[in-house]
C-alpha cells in the first residue's frame, strides 16, 4: 500500500507542468494587448450633452454630431491652449419645410470654464432660416487664448472652454421636431502679441515735437538749425532753475497746508467763543 500511494504522488507531479502550459500560454496571450487603431479615437463623432457637466468631449479636427428636438439644448467642451485662436462651425440640418411654421433663430455661444460668456471676433454666432432653408450655418471664432491676464479682466485663458448650440427664436408648434447638428473644432495659433505678456518695445516718454515756428523757418540752413536746438538746450536748464523756487514746486504745497491748518484753528476758534453759552456763577 504504501508503493502505490508513492507512485501515484510521483505521476502526479509528473502531470502538473503538462496540466499548467495551456493555462499559463492561455493567460499569457491574454495580457498581451492587440495593436490599437490611431484612427478609431479621432474619426468617432463627439456625441453632444445636454447640460454643462455631460458636455460630450471634442478635439481639434474632430466632428461633434447632436441628434435630438428643436428647443433641445446641445453641449460640448474642448480644450484650448495659449496662443490659440479656436474657431468653431456648425451645420444644422433643419426639419422639412413642411412641418415648419416660420423662421427660426439659431444661437452658437461659447464659455469658459467659469460659465462665463465669450465674445466671438468674426463669424456668424447666429442666424435665421426660413422655411425654404433646409440647414443653417453658423461659425464663431474666439479671441487668441492669453496666458496671464487681470483679475478684473474677462480675458480668455487657457483651460477647458464649452459649446452650446441651441434654437433661440421659433414658433410654439415647431418645439419637439426632430433635428440633428455638426459641429467642428479648430485650434490655429493665434497672432497676438501680448499672448505672452511680454513688450514688443521698450517703454519711453513720447518726444518732443517741432515748435510751432518750425514749419516757418524750414528754409533755414542746417546749420542754424543746429544752433536753435543748442539755445533750445541751454535754455531749458535756465527756465528750470527759474521755476523751482522755494514757494514753488513741491514747497507750494507745504505753504498751502499749513496756511490751511492755521485758518481752520483760528475760524474754530472763533466759532467757539460766538456760540458757547454764557457761566453765571450763584452765590
Amino acid at each position: 500500500m504504501p508503493r502505490l500511494l508513492r507512485a501515484a504522488g510521483t505521476l502526479s507531479l509528473l502531470a502538473v507542468p503538462f496540466l499548467a502550459t495551456p493555462v499559463l500560454a492561455g493567460t499569457a496571450h491574454a495580457d498581451t494587448p492587440g495593436p490599437a487603431s490611431p484612427s478609431a479615437s479621432t474619426s468617432a463623432a463627439a456625441l453632444a450633452g445636454t447640460s454643462f457637466r455631460t458636455a460630450g468631449t471634442l478635439t481639434p479636427g474632430q466632428t461633434g454630431q447632436a441628434t435630438g428636438a428643436v428647443g433641445d439644448y446641445f453641449y460640448w467642451s474642448f480644450q484650448a491652449q495659449a496662443g490659440q485662436s479656436p474657431n468653431v462651425t456648425a451645420t444644422v440640418q433643419l426639419p422639412p419645410g413642411t412641418q415648419r411654421q416660420g423662421t427660426e433663430t439659431w444661437r452658437l455661444d461659447l464659455y469658459d470654464g467659469l460659465r462665463r460668456a465669450q465674445p466671438c471676433v468674426s463669424g456668424t454666432p447666429q442666424a435665421q432660416a426660413g422655411t425654404d432653408s433646409g440647414s443653417v450655418q453658423l461659425s464663431c471664432t474666439l479671441p487668441t487664448i492669453r496666458s496671464w491676464a487681470e483679475t478684473w479682466s474677462d480675458d480668455p485663458l487657457p483651460g477647458t472652454y464649452y459649446v452650446r448650440l441651441t434654437v433661440g427664436a421659433l414658433p410654439e408648434q415647431e418645439l419637439g421636431l426632430q433635428v440633428s447638428a455638426q459641429i467642428g473644432l479648430a485650434a490655429p495659433s493665434g497672432s497676438d502679441p501680448s499672448s505672452d505678456g511680454s513688450l514688443s518695445a521698450p517703454l519711453s516718454l513720447p518726444s518732443a515735437g517741432p515748435s510751432a515756428g518750425a514749419g516757418a523757418t524750414s528754409g533755414a540752413t542746417s546749420t542754424d538749425g543746429a544752433s536753435a536746438q543748442s539755445a533750445s538746450a541751454s535754455a531749458a536748464p535756465a527756465a528750470v532753475g527759474a521755476s523751482s523756487g522755494f514757494f514753488s514746486g513741491g514747497n507750494a504745497r507745504w505753504w498751502w497746508t499749513g496756511g490751511g491748518a492755521i485758518a481752520a484753528s483760528l475760524f474754530g476758534v472763533v466759532g467757539f467763543t460766538l456760540t458757547r453759552h454764557p457761566r453765571r456763577w450763584f452765590s
